[in-house]
């Protein structure tokens, strides 16, 4: 690996910012498969409006929302990769359409006839359509009808269970292009902190080559900056942890819409990623908790659209937000006992435990690779008791010396790669 310097508040300053960084890494939406997301989002949008469709010319607007839009996607399943990719499909339909009936009509128009392409594909949710592809990628595409009186993309979206109609059918009002601008705005990129996870995705997936050649995708020697801030970062590493807690617990979880907003308002504060993970576990536990010492359940609401309660199916009762402050407090403590340092073996069983085995042993033994290579080539110190490491020279972590500029790609509505 080559030698790089990292300064003393370098974003990736420690063994462990690079660990939780890669981490993030190995459960975020890879090059390729944001590629094939792109691809699949345009087809969907090609193949709902063609010839013959229910929907044809109807159509007003196709876009990204969600965490495509805040640049936030992480595999939805631990033990495989599996991603959801959310759109929105505006439609130019009557208000007065039932709110089962404008699901029936998006379901009609992805599935088409039996043997088309998406015919055995899709699925019927209670306020999307799925579409479930054999490389476990789900697109969950959401109708809604604009309220032209209201903000801009603010409209309602139909909430019903079956293709009948039902006494709990509604429309929820809802501007997810509205909250993802407000997101992106309050976590705008770090130039530094960007340019150094690009670079660590480098280093990052030239070890995984050396490691688990069968299992990695090779990365290019110069990829693109993402528009990437502390704070995304911490949310997706959040949204794993939630993932992590809640896999085996029936019932909803914490919605990734609800942590988004939460992260965001905490956002810009710190120096380094692990502490920005500190300060965001810190700051949702005291959030709850507020709310607890009033006996009262959370509530939070789209900046974008007052009415637009993220919080409106979780919780559902004053044990489910208990159950998630027992589970902050036990990422704080854990964060706490992190940042204070521990051994390396300490710290993997840890990382395991807060972000699961899976991803946490990959990413280990990726970092045992580099570390075990600069110090046998003498360029790295490492203290076996605090589990430090002299990353400067080490090659372990990005660093700011470079062999050529790195560019930032164009946002578009599709979110950014």
């Amino acid at each position: 690996m080559a030698v790089v310097n990292l300064p003393p508040t370098s974003p990736l300053a420690t063994a462990l910012d690079v660990l939780l960084a890669n981490i993030a890494i190995r459960i975020q939406l890879a090059p390729s498969h944001y590629k094939l997301a792109v691809e699949r989002y345009g087809t969907v949008n090609t193949w709902i409006e063609r010839e013959g469709s229910p929907l044809k010319d109807r159509v007003q607007l196709f876009y990204a929302q969600g965490s495509m839009a805040t640049g936030s996607t992480i595999a939805s399943k631990l033990r495989t990769d599996e991603y959801d990719i959310d759109v929105i499909a505006e439609l130019d339909i009557p208000e007065t359409t039932p709110p089962h009936q404008v699901l029936n009509l998006l379901e009609q128009a992805i599935r088409g006839e039996r043997g088309s392409r998406y015919f055995d594909m899709t699925t019927r949710c209670t306020r999307c359509i799925q579409i479930q592809y054999a490389d476990n990628m789900h697109l969950d595409v959401t109708p809604l009808i604009r309220q032209p009186q209201l903000s801009e993309r603010c409209g309602n979206i139909s909430h019903a269970k079956n293709r009948f109609a039902l006494v709990g059918d509604k429309f929820v009002l809802a501007n997810p292009y509205g909250f993802a601008e407000w997101f992106n705005t309050k976590t705008p990129p770090e130039l530094e902190f960007s340019k150094l996870f690009a670079e660590q995705e480098v280093v990052y997936g030239r070890e995984m080559l050396l490691t688990k050649a069968a299992e990695a995708e090779p990365v290019p020697d110069q990829t693109p900056a993402h528009k990437k801030s502390k704070a995304v970062i911490a949310l997706q590493l959040l949204k794993r942890w939630r993932n992590v807690r809640y896999d085996t617990r029936n019932g909803r979880r914490p919605p990734s819409v609800m942590l988004a907003k939460l992260v965001a308002d905490s956002a810009n504060r710190t120096t380094t990623l692990s502490e920005e993970m500190l300060f965001q576990a810190r700051a949702l536990q005291a959030f709850f908790e507020a709310a607890e010492i009033k006996h009262r359940l959370i509530e939070v609401r789209n900046p974008a659209c007052d009415k637009d309660v993220f919080s409106d199916r979780w919780p559902e009762a004053a044990t489910d937000q208990r159950v998630f402050i027992a589970d902050l407090h036990d990422l704080v403590r854990k964060l706490e006992r992190l940042v204070a340092g521990v051994s390396l073996g300490t710290m993997r069983t840890i990382l395991a435990e807060l972000f699961g085995e899976n991803a946490t042993a990959d990413v280990v033994e990726a970092f045992n690779r580099a570390t075990g290579n600069a110090i046998t080539k003498g360029q790295s110190y490492h203290n076996p008791g605090s589990g430090s490491f002299g990353l400067a020279a080490s090659g372990v972590a990005a660093g700011s010396a470079r062999a050529g500029s790195i560019s930032t790609p164009s946002h578009t509505n599709f979110g950014s790669d």
